[in-house]
């Protein structure tokens, strides 16, 4: 299989170098000439939900028409993203991982832990076998993955674990340690899950977990050590997946009458950190 990957930071380039053993990877790099992935089956798409477009856009006349983008990405804005970049008409995968990367100092990528993905195309879209065929792929590779229809219970798990963990470490400037080694950063980890979960519920999705507490927990122990991507783009003067994360919970848990309060006091928190 022919894979291309958009997103050299530390996910993408972990994804490249655990598949390169079982498919024929190509990277394209920022500034790169978007020809390189004319011939390839799926791209992974590896970039931060904010640079979407920028990374997407350039592709728009150089993928196949029935080549997928199969989104790793974080948060709830990722399919109106890609069809913002290249057409409504694109396939698309979601594939919500628990697998983490961070760079070390020398420039190489270190797994944070042992995670997995699962893969499944967006409510309402035609199925296809792609899910499958990419689990498959992945497991070969040696990497934890499965297909899953309907995908948007995954993906909200994701979500919920995101939205607690990632502003209250980037905020305290801590490694996802935090989460369990402070009673306040607990407590608001705690108060961030359970809104997410509530806003889930009220749409009728239903977590794969039965303890959104104890799951954000769980994957705290599990990636102690790491530093969230949102730490990170903080750390480097970025801007960060704020919206699409807690601010989507906050947009979404308004329109439905979910309490989100704590989602909004972080969302301001996170943008006033960043600067923005």
């Amino acid at each position: 299989m022919r894979l291309g990957i958009v997103g050299a930071g530390a996910l993408g380039t972990f994804f490249a170098n655990a598949l390169e053993r079982v498919a024929s990877i190509e990277i394209l790099r920022r500034g790169g000439d978007p020809l390189r992935l004319a011939r390839v089956d799926a791209v992974l798409l590896a970039v931060k939900t904010y640079d979407t477009t920028a990374a997407l856009s350039p592709l728009r006349g150089a993928l196949g028409p029935k080549t997928a983008i199969v989104s790793l990405q974080n948060g709830l804005l990722q399919v109106s993203q890609i069809e913002a970049a290249l057409g409504p008409q694109r396939p698309v995968v979601l594939a919500p991982t628990t697998e983490g990367a961070t760079r070390d100092p020398g420039g190489g990528v270190r797994r944070g832990g042992i995670g997995s993905t699962v893969l499944g195309i967006p409510g309402g879209r035609p199925g296809t076998d792609l899910p499958d065929v990419l689990a498959e792929l992945f497991r070969s590779a040696g990497l934890a993955a499965e297909a899953s229809t309907p995908i948007e219970p995954h993906l909200w798990a994701k979500l919920v674990v995101n939205a607690a963990i990632n502003p209250v470490t980037a905020l305290a400037r801590r490694p996802n340690s935090w989460i369990f080694e402070d009673s306040e950063a607990a407590l608001r980890a705690a108060t961030l899950a359970r809104e997410a979960a509530a806003v889930a519920g009220a749409l009728g999705i239903g977590l794969p977990y039965l303890d959104p507490v104890a799951r954000v927990v769980e994957v705290a122990r599990a990636t102690a050590l790491n530093r969230s991507s949102m730490l990170a783009d903080l750390d480097a003067g970025r801007g960060t997946e704020i919206d699409a994360i807690n601010g989507e919970i906050v947009r979404l848990g308004r329109l439905l009458g979910v309490s989100v309060s704590e989602n909004e006091r972080a969302c301001d928190e996170v943008r006033r950190a960043a600067g923005a």
